[in-house]
């Protein structure tokens, strides 16, 4: 065996760190001394031994044990100093490293494979200078390994050195947002080929996650390399909602220790295990038919209608047709009113019948806390400005990371912007930093918070890229099982922000301008607006009008010009109102309801011909008008149509521009006089660190909401104590009415008889039934040919519809006709037959989010069709009117018991598949 000399330089308390083992060679470490390393260094020795090399991420092997051990180091995070235990050994040609990284939390970790496309996860890095044979230069690598065994390693454009953390994660997306944020990309697309990738394609990794630790094994083929220059190892732990990003180092922080081999020994190829993946959950599969009765009953048609039926029919659109019917004559209701609003009286009974409702659906606030607001850091570049990093608390527990920009010498009295993020990026997106710089060197304050699911409020454990998207949906969804709403948290924090404010002695509390950001930083906006009367100003990007864009995507309108547009379903709940439609608080009313304070109607695109020709701006002029404040009516717009140029996902210097003197015209708010860009990077105007953490303990929106949902259902159970079995039932029918909106059937619902088929034990016949003016329902009966006249009935309900029952349930179905039993089998209204199949993702959420809009639900209409179909059996001769019964099912797997729901339709699957609720059956 040949030996070679690894040379390093280490701290000293390094030194003693392998073990002298019997019959194992060992490869000495030399110290070489370069400025940034410590002081005192001194000489660590690796052991070797020659044999087959097992890689399966359990250093369990009995030659780790006298390995050399380094530890990585933080200082700065008390009772947390540890972060990892790297082993290192020369086993044959190869370069050996082996990782216990402690971790009690649920693991950040989703990518897979060799060079994944990788968001922000909990990983280790090592990283490398290496000298190649036949090349003139060194080539600087960085190795990454996550707990799923997922290997990315890259050749770094320079010898820059940095904290690993960052660098990874930049050098393997090749290319970072304008906010900082991560763009997917390939670290390979454009790499060089020879040496450094053959090497890189010989590492060899494997991982393991045990209890409170996961643990990796990689190896590196010592033969494609001469020299190694230097090495440094870092650990990085993903943000949590909880929780900043954390590293670990060894040497320490931007040190790094220095090495040069000279010799390998040839060895047989490593044995390699590769790393075992959660177990997935997948979808169910049918279960083989226990008799001829099943088999027949999983071979019956699916379908109640042809193919040229359905389309004849629109069968897939009956659906979309009843909403916007509905959609419809609540405008046109709501346009009948308009017309007769012709003084400042009018307006006001316009206004209060439809502020109250709107107040009513949205509820009260939470109770005001203490803020407990601190600064964690302040930024001054000696450009007139400077930054505040705070945290406070919106309620108990329940942190906003905020930064505040500042006037550098603020003089007497100055205004202040509230400006609200969009939903694609938090308060480090480019031009938001540009505003907060700009306005404050002007002398304007401007308090930037990460809304909930964006920045440092992740509500998800990974960050994505676009995090606040996905966020929005499945936290939005969520708020609303307990009776709350995502806007309404979203709102309150920013209450809770203009508290802040006042909280300052130099802040003028009668110039507060609230400007919501595009996109989905107007709603927010304008939902605070009509809550708390400290705004002083409205510009809610946007927002004045529903989904703008549509003009140019959905010509012609669908509304005439003096028809409100009272917008339509969407997958985030911030601008889907529920009731919004039903009770005529329309986007436009919303925006206009705070007249005579002042409103600028604020487009990021350029309007289709002028101002004049937007419906909304007709409607604006005139409340201005009436309430005698038309000067206090502005708006801006962008440039160019959607799709295309105009879309620009921001708040461009053009627009912002206009919107400072606007607010000068009508608040006196100072002009900046030139524009300002310097982008700041992520790290320095993040807000939350280990020490505020531990001492505010913060929780996330479902942690609180549990605990919220529980009080709630035992205070409704309470209520009903008292009361007998006839007085629950009907307290639990009214409050489902006021809940669920229409769930009364019609009293005798149109069937109509399609086709019937014989079997030898039994009858299949498919019927329609109409259970409203538009919505007709395929059904099928599985009818018994043996029994009684009049038979039981069960009604099986399931999302998958009557598919999805003959498919997988053909047991349990032939079982119950064995018995005398007659299936009833229905598509109710959006699944099954019914079912539009293009519409995938967060999508899937526009009907039903229409729905509330239009003071109904999904599940009270289903609840609805299904009342109607059992009025519909009650009455017929074959069935048992007292013997119905309902199956309801779900054909997807449980979620497992660690489960935490943290993606949403549309984002990039991990490893293990989060399933989302089939609450149709149930």
């Amino acid at each position: 065996m040949k030996y070679f000399v690894i040379l390093f330089a280490i701290a000293a308390s390094f030194q003693a760190a392998g073990a002298k083992t019997a019959g194992i060679n060992r490869y000495e470490y030399a110290p070489k001394a370069i400025d940034s390393m410590p002081s005192k260094v001194g000489n660590i020795s690796i052991p070797a031994a020659s044999g087959s090399l097992h890689v399966d991420g359990r250093p369990d092997e009995a030659f780790w044990q006298s390995a050399t051990v380094i530890s990585l180091v933080n200082r700065s995070i008390p009772g947390q100093e540890k972060g990892a235990e790297v082993r290192s050994a020369v086993r044959g040609n190869y370069l050996c490293f082996s990782a216990r990284v402690p971790e009690s939390d649920r693991l950040v970790v989703r990518s897979t494979g060799v060079n994944p496309t990788w968001e922000r996860e909990d990983l280790l890095a090592w990283r490398f200078k290496i000298y190649f044979p036949g090349r003139s230069r060194s080539n600087f690598f960085t190795i990454a390994v996550n707990a799923l065994g997922a290997l990315s390693i890259f050749e770094s454009a320079s010898h820059y050195y940095g904290n690993i953390g960052d660098d990874v994660i930049n050098s393997i997306t090749r290319k970072v947002g304008i906010n900082g944020s991560m763009i997917p990309g390939n670290p390979f697309l454009n790499a060089p080929t020879g040496a450094p990738m053959d090497w890189a394609k010989q590492a060899i990794v494997a991982a393991a996650i045990g209890k409170n630790e996961w643990t990796v094994e990689l190896a590196l083929p010592l033969e494609q390399f001469t020299e190694v220059g230097f090495m440094s190892l870092e650990r990085v732990r993903a943000p949590r909602p909880d929780m900043p990003e954390l590293s670990w180092y060894w040497p320490a922080e931007n040190v790094r220790g220095h090495y040069k081999i000279t010799g390998a020994n040839r060895e047989p190829s490593p044995v390699y295990t590769p790393t075992v993946l959660p177990k997935n959950l997948v979808d169910e599969k049918p279960v083989a038919p226990a008799g001829p009765l099943a088999k027949e009953v999983a071979e019956l048609p699916k379908w109640a209608w042809t193919e040229s039926e359905r389309k004849s029919l629109g069968v897939t659109s009956m659906w979309d047709k009843s909403i916007q019917s509905r959609m419809s004559a609540f405008a046109e209701k709501e346009k009948l009113d308009w017309r007769k609003v012709n003084t400042l009286k009018d307006w006001e009974s316009f206004r209060s019948k439809r502020i109250a409702a709107f107040e009513n659906w949205i509820g009260p606030m939470p109770e005001r806390t203490p803020l407990k607001d601190t600064v964690t850091r302040r930024l001054n570049y000696g450009d007139g400005f400077t930054i505040e990093n705070i945290v406070f608390e919106s309620r108990p527990n329940f942190l906003v990371t905020a930064n505040l920009y500042l006037p550098e010498k603020p003089s007497g009295k100055i205004p202040a912007v509230v400006l609200v993020h969009a939903h694609h990026a938090p308060k480090t997106q480019l031009e938001i930093q540009d505003m907060g710089m700009t306005w404050a060197r002007a002398g304007v304050a401007v308090l930037v918070m990460d809304q909930i699911s964006g920045g440092e409020r992740s509500q998800s454990q990974p960050r994505w890229a676009r995090e606040s998207y996905f966020g929005r949906y499945a936290t939005g969804n969520q708020l609303y099982l307990a009776g709350e709403s995502l806007i309404k948290w979203m709102v309150w924090d920013i209450m809770r922000g203009i508290d802040l404010l006042e909280t300052r002695p130099y802040i003028d509390t009668k110039r507060i301008a609230l400007v919501g950001a595009v996109a989905g930083g107007g709603d927010p906006a304008a939902i605070t607006a009509n809550l708390d009367p400290r705004v002083a100003a409205l510009v809610p990007f946007c927002y004045g009008d529903a989904t703008p864009e549509a003009h140019y995507t959905e010509l012609p309108r669908k509304y005439d010009f003096e028809t409100a547009d009272p917008g339509t379903g969407n997958w985030e709940t911030t601008r889907a109102l529920p009731n919004s439609i039903s009770q005529q608080f329309f986007p436009w009313f919303l925006c206009a309801a705070g007249a005579p304070r002042p409103f600028i109607y604020a487009f990021e695109l350029a309007w289709p011909k002028t101002i004049e020709d937007q419906s909304a701006w007709a409607r604006y002029k005139k409340v201005y008008e009436l309430t005698g404040a038309r000067g206090n009516l502005g708006e801006v717009d962008g440039i160019g149509p959607f799709p295309g140029a105009g879309e620009t996902n921001q708040i461009s210097v053009y627009l912002r521009q206009r919107v400072d003197d606007n607010l000068h015209r009508m608040l006196q708010f100072p002009i900046a006089p030139t524009e300002y860009h310097n982008m700041r990077p992520e790290k320095e105007l993040m807000c939350l660190t280990p020490e505020v953490a531990r001492a505010y303990e913060p929780r996330t929106v479902v942690s609180l909401l549990k605990n919220m949902a529980v009080e709630r259902l035992d205070a409704s159970r309470s209520a009903r104590q008292g009361l007998d079995a006839a007085q629950r039932k009907t307290a639990i029918k009214e409050s489902l009415k006021q809940k669920l909106g229409d769930i009364d059937p019609v009293r005798s619902p149109a069937a109509r008889k399609l086709w019937d088929k014989q079997y030898a034990d039994f009858t299949l016949e498919a019927s329609t039934i109409t259970t409203e003016p538009g919505i007709t329902l395929p059904v099928f009966l599985l009818k018994s040919k043996t029994g009684s006249k009049q038979r039981p009935v069960v009604i099986a309900l399931a999302e998958g519809g009557k598919e999805k029952f003959l498919s997988l349930r053909s047991n349990e179905i032939s079982a119950l006709l064995k018995n005398g039993i007659t299936v009833c089998l229905p598509d109710l209204r959006g699944n099954g037959e019914l079912n539009d199949k293009t519409t995938r993702g967060p999508e899937v959420m526009n009907r039903p989010a229409s729905e509330l809009m239009l003071g109904t639900s999904l599940t009270g209409l289903r609840l609805k069709d299904t009342r109607a179909i059992m009025r519909w059996l009650a009455k017929r001769p074959d069935i048992d009117a007292k013997k119905i019964a309902l199956w309801g099912d779900s054909f997807s797997d449980p979620n497992a018991p660690d489960y935490q729901f943290d993606q949403s339709p549309g984002q990039r699957p991990g490893p293990v598949p989060q399933r989302q609720a089939e609450p149709l059956g149930p």
